[in-house]
C-alpha cells in the first residue's frame, strides 16, 4: 500500500479543485485507488480511504454496498478519531438497502451504550462517554425497528447517567426510536416524565422538544398527564425556546383539560407582558385566545379578568398587523382569526385595519384579512363591506378573485339569509358576480339567483327585471358571436326565472328602474324576450341551458298572450319568431331540446297560432358561401366543434345566412292578417296560461316530507 501513496482528505480536495477537465475521470480514478485501500488489514490506511469515500458520497457517489462492511470495521476501532470516522461513514451510507448489514451494528452499539451506562459515574473517562454518544447519534440516523426494540433498555438507562451530555443525546435519540417504535413510547413514559424534571435546563430543553414533536405526530392527549410539569415550566423557566414549545403544549391541552384553561390566562398574560422576544409573545397571546374558548364556568360565567386581558391581547395583535414585516403581519391576522372565535367584538373593532390588508401585494394577506371579514359580517355593515369587497374584484387576480367572489356570496346567503335585510341589493350583487371574468362560481351565482327569486316573494319583479337584462344583454353581445363575460351558467337560471314569473312582465315595464332595458329594436318586452331565447346563437350554449330557454320561450309567450298591456303587432312579432325560430330548435342534436321544441310547435299548431308547416327549404347557402368564404375559412381549418362529430351544426356563416333567410320568411309572413293572429292568441290565452304557468312554485320546508304518513294499504318496497 506504501507504493500507491494514499491520499488524504486533504489532497483528494485538491485534486478536485486542480482538475480543470475532466473531473468525473480524476474521481473514477481516486474510487479505484479507494476500493483497493479499503481492503487494507491497517485500521489507519481502511479508515483514511474510508474518510475519502464519504466525502465523494456527499458529492453523490456511492458507496454502498461494497464499502458497508468497511463502515462496520472502522466502527469497531480502538481509537476514537478512526471510530467517528466509522460512524459518519454509517450515518451517509447506511439505508433500507442495507439492513443486514445494520443488524451487525447490533452488538457494537449495545456494547458502547453499556459500557457507559455501566460506568455511572461523573469521574468516567471521556472516552467512554464520547463514544457512547458516537454510538447514539449513529443510532439516530441508522434506526430501524429491530434496533429499536434491541437498544430500547440502554437508550433509557442513559438518562440516569450523571452526564448531562449523554442524558440530552439520549432523550433526542429516543424521538427517533419512538417513531420507528411507537410501542416503545408507553414503556419509556415514566423516564420522559422524570427527565422534565432533570436538574440541567439543557436536558429538560430537549425533553420538551421531544414531547411536542411526539404530540404534533400523534396529538396532545396522550400527554395530559404531563400537564403539571409543563405548568410548573412555565412559571419557573426563563429559555424563551423552551417556554415557546411549552405554551403551545400546553395550548394543545386545553381542549382536554378546560380546567387548566382558566389557569392558564394569566401566566400566560404575565409572560406576553413582560418578555421582549416577538416570537414569545405572539405564542403566548396565540395560546391566550384558543384558551378563551374553554374558560367559561360551568355556571357560565368569564374569570374576572378576561376583559383585561382580551383586551391586551386586542391591542397587541392590531400591533403585529400594523408592522413592516410582512410575516408578523400574517400572524396578527392569524391571531384575530382565533380571538373572534371567542370575542368577536374585539375584533370587528379593527374592521378598517382589516380592510386595509386587502390592498396589499401578498396574496397571503389579501386571502387570511378576506376570512376574517367574512366572520364579522352582521346586517348593519353587510351592504358597506360587499360593497367594499367588489370594488377589489376587477382588480384581483384568478386565484384570489374566486375567493373573492366565493366569500361575498357565502357572507349574503350564511344561515339562510339572516344578514340580508334587503333582498333587492342582494339579486343586484348577484347580476354583478355573474359578469366576473375567469371564475368558476356560476353554478353557486345561478342556484343563489333561483334560491332568492324562489324563496322571497317581494323581490320576485325586481329579479324578473334584471334577468331579463342578463339575457337581453347577452343577446346583444352574441351578435359578435360569444364576445360575452358573463357567467353562462347564470343564463339557465335567469330564462328559467323569467318564464316561471313571466306574468310579471307587465309590472316590471310599468314599474321601470334605474336600467333601462334595451328594447328599441324589439316590438315590446315579450318580443325582446322570445328573440333573445329563440335566437340561432343560443345554439352555441349549454344543452341543459337551451331547453330552458325554449320552456322559458313559451312561458313569455303564454304571458303575452294573457297581458292586456300587449298591443296586437307585439303578439305578430312573438308569432313570427316563433314560426320561423321553432323549427330550428326542432333540428337540435340535443334529444331533450329537439323534444320540447316539437312538443311546443306541435301544441301552437293545433291551436292554429302557427301554419302547419315553413318552407325553410330555400335556406340553402350555395350561393351566400362564395361571400362568407374568407369569414369561414378558419372555421373549416378547425373542423366541427366538440359534440358535433358528423359536422352537422351551422358556422358562423351559415347562421349569418339563415338569419337572413328567417328575416325574408318573416316579412312574407306578415302580410297575413295581424289581427287575426292576435284574436287568436287571446281566445286561447287562457288555455295556453293552464298549461305552460301553472301555480308558482313555493318553497317547501326539508322536513315536509316526513309530516305526510304513509297510507296503511301503500307498500314502498314492493316491486312495481
Amino acid at each position: 500500500m506504501d507504493l500507491f501513496r494514499e491520499k488524504t482528505l486533504t489532497d483528494l480536495v485538491r485534486g478536485i479543485r486542480a482538475c480543470k477537465r475532466d473531473v468525473g475521470l480524476y474521481i473514477s480514478q481516486c474510487i479505484s485507488e479507494i476500493k483497493e485501500e479499503i481492503k487494507s488489514t491497517d485500521t489507519h490506511i481502511k479508515s483514511n480511504a474510508l474518510q475519502k469515500m464519504t466525502f465523494l458520497q456527499m458529492m453523490g457517489y456511492n458507496m454502498s454496498p461494497w464499502a458497508s462492511f468497511s463502515c462496520v470495521e472502522v466502527m469497531s476501532a480502538p481509537k476514537f478519531a478512526q471510530k467517528r470516522i466509522g460512524y459518519l461513514a454509517a450515518c451517509q451510507s447506511f439505508n433500507e438497502d442495507t439492513g443486514d448489514v445494520i443488524i451487525l451494528c447490533t452488538n457494537l452499539l449495545q456494547k458502547e451504550l453499556k459500557s457507559a451506562a455501566n460506568v455511572g459515574s461523573s469521574s468516567a473517562p471521556p472516552s467512554i462517554v464520547y463514544d457512547a454518544g458516537l454510538a447514539i447519534n449513529c443510532l439516530s440516523n441508522i434506526v430501524t425497528r429491530d434496533l429499536a426494540q434491541d437498544l430500547l433498555p440502554e437508550v433509557q438507562e442513559l438518562l440516569r447517567h450523571p452526564r448531562p451530555y449523554l442524558r440530552k443525546k439520549a432523550v433526542l435519540c429516543l424521538f427517533k426510536m419512538f417513531v420507528k417504535y411507537p410501542e416503545g413510547l408507553r414503556v419509556s413514559f415514566p423516564y420522559i416524565k422524570h427527565v422534565l424534571k432533570d436538574p440541567d435546563p439543557s436536558v429538560v430543553s430537549c425533553a420538551v422538544n421531544v414531547i411536542a414533536e411526539l404530540s404534533d405526530k400523534n396529538g396532545p392527549k396522550n400527554y395530559l398527564l404531563l400537564a403539571p410539569q409543563f405548568f410548573e415550566l412555565l412559571k419557573t423557566s426563563n429559555n424563551n425556546w423552551m417556554l415557546i414549545k411549552v405554551v403551545k403544549l400546553l395550548g394543545g391541552l386545553v381542549s382536554e383539560e378546560p380546567r387548566l384553561a382558566r389557569k392558564l390566562l394569566e401566566p400566560l398574560a404575565s409572560i406576553a407582558k413582560n418578555t421582549q422576544a416577538k416570537s414569545l409573545l405572539y405564542e403566548a397571546v396565540f395560546t391566550i385566545t384558543i384558551a378563551l374558548l374553554y374558560a367559561r364556568k360551568s355556571d357560565g360565567s368569564m374569570p374576572a379578568s378576561v376583559p383585561s386581558i382580551v383586551s391586551f391581547c386586542s391591542r397587541t395583535l392590531k400591533e403585529f398587523v400594523e408592522e413592516r414585516d410582512q410575516n408578523l403581519r400574517y400572524l396578527g391576522l392569524v391571531g384575530f382569526g382565533s380571538l373572534m372565535l371567542s370575542h368577536p367584538q374585539a375584533v370587528i373593532e379593527h374592521r378598517g385595519l382589516i380592510l386595509k390588508c386587502l390592498s396589499e401585494e401578498d396574496v397571503t394577506l389579501r386571502t387570511r384579512a378576506l376570512e376574517l371579514l367574512t366572520g364579522m359580517v352582521t346586517k348593519k355593515n353587510l351592504k358597506d363591506l360587499i360593497n367594499q369587497l367588489i370594488c377589489h374584484v376587477d382588480n384581483a387576480e384568478s386565484s384570489y378573485r374566486e375567493d373573492l367572489v366565493g366569500k361575498i356570496i357565502l357572507m349574503c346567503s350564511k344561515d339562510k339569509y339572516t344578514n340580508v335585510s334587503d333582498f333587492s341589493w342582494y339579486i343586484a350583487v348577484l347580476v354583478k358576480m355573474s359578469k366576473v371574468q375567469g371564475t368558476s362560481h356560476g353554478p353557486l351565482v345561478a342556484s343563489q339567483m333561483l334560491d332568492v327569486s324562489l324563496r322571497v316573494l317581494p323581490v320576485r319583479s325586481f329579479s324578473v327585471r334584471n334577468m331579463m337584462n342578463v339575457i337581453l344583454n347577452h343577446f346583444n353581445k352574441q351578435k359578435e358571436y360569444f364576445a360575452d363575460t358573463t357567467m353562462l351558467e347564470t343564463l339557465c337560471a335567469a330564462a328559467w326565472i323569467v318564464g316561471e314569473y313571466a306574468l310579471l312582465i307587465d309590472e316590471v315595464v310599468l314599474k321601470g328602474g334605474d336600467d333601462n332595458l334595451s328594447l328599441e329594436w324589439s316590438a315590446g318586452p315579450y318580443h325582446a324576450i322570445i328573440a333573445a331565447l329563440l335566437s340561432t346563437s343560443s345554439f352555441n350554449l349549454e344543452s341543459k341551458t337551451q331547453y330552458v330557454y325554449v320552456q322559458a320561450a313559451l312561458k313569455v309567450f303564454a304571458a303575452c298572450c294573457n297581458s292586456n298591456q300587449v298591443t296586437d303587432s307585439e303578439i305578430d312579432a312573438c308569432v313570427h319568431v316563433l314560426q320561423t325560430h321553432l323549427p330550428l330548435w326542432i333540428n337540435s342534436f340535443d334529444f331533450e331540446v329537439m323534444e320540447r321544441a316539437f312538443s311546443f310547435h306541435q301544441l301552437l299548431i293545433s291551436f292554429g297560432i302557427l301554419s302547419k308547416k315553413v318552407d325553410l327549404s330555400g335556406l340553402s347557402f350555395d350561393e351566400e358561401k362564395k361571400s362568407c368564404e374568407e369569414e369561414s375559412s378558419d372555421e373549416k381549418a378547425l373542423g366541427p366543434p366538440d359534440g358535433d362529430l358528423l359536422g352537422l351544426s351551422l358556422s358562423k356563416s351559415e347562421v349569418a345566412i339563415s338569419e337572413k333567410k328567417i328575416e325574408s320568411l318573416s316579412i312574407s309572413s306578415s302580410r297575413i292578417n295581424s289581427s287575426s293572429v292576435a284574436n287568436i292568441c287571446r281566445k286561447y290565452a287562457t288555455r295556453l296560461k293552464s298549461l305552460l304557468i301553472p301555480e308558482a312554485m313555493k318553497p317547501v320546508g326539508s322536513k315536509a316530507q316526513q309530516r305526510i304518513e304513509v297510507p296503511s294499504n301503500f307498500e314502498l318496497d314492493a316491486p312495481l
